[in-house]
């Protein structure tokens, strides 16, 4: 995880706990405010716990389509999904979801899932097949807005298309839509979601 992520927390009062190998904050020292927060405000949840997995290559699209419940081949990029990765008899593997970029496709996974999963989707990946697997969950973080505000909060930073699409016929808030922006100087995907991760 970041270190200077970890930092800030710490000073903000954050009570650090493990999870899945990943130090989190379980909560910060003032709990009132931060339920507060959520229900008159924004508040942000370090999700960095939960797995990233990148998956490239020319058959990522049919791979992904072949190995879990949702259809993959009508995505476009910005757009994204939740899918189920399953057994051959049915059994779930992981819950997941699924943002469609340009040249790759970015999984959010469940927490202590990430080794397994890539282990389980390396089985499925055949010689001939253009498909490659990388977990980028060391090297990036994963943060929830959460609350009333968190779409006034993007509006002032902003990150209006994130929240409210220029193109008329598509739906304001589409789940797992899906926008790259530059926040600071740093590269951010901004997605919207249903707390499922």
């Amino acid at each position: 995880m970041n270190q200077e992520l970890q930092n800030l927390q710490a000073a903000a009062g954050a009570v650090l706990t493990e999870i899945a190998g990943t130090s989190v904050p379980s909560h910060f020292s003032d709990e009132s405010a931060a339920l507060q927060a959520v229900r008159a405000g924004v508040a942000v949840c370090d999700r960095s716990h939960w797995g990233r997995i990148l998956i490239s290559g020319a058959d990522r699209i049919r791979f992904l389509h072949n190995q879990t419940t949702n259809d993959f081949n009508c995505l476009q990029p910005g757009q994204g999904c939740d899918t189920v990765f399953v057994t051959s008899t049915g059994r779930t593997v992981d819950l997941v979801t699924a943002y469609a970029l340009e040249d790759a496709v970015l999984l959010l996974v469940s927490p202590n899932r990430r080794q397994h999963l890539m282990q389980w989707m390396d089985r499925f990946i055949f010689f001939a097949d253009q498909v490659d697997l990388k977990d980028i969950t060391d090297s990036t973080t994963t943060l929830s807005l959460l609350g009333t505000e968190s779409d006034a909060l993007l509006q002032k930073l902003g990150l209006d298309e994130a929240i409210a699409p220029s193109e008329p016929s598509r739906i304001a808030h589409p789940h797992a839509t899906h926008h790259l922006v530059n926040l600071a100087g740093i590269e951010t995907r901004i997605a919207t979601g249903s707390g499922l991760a």
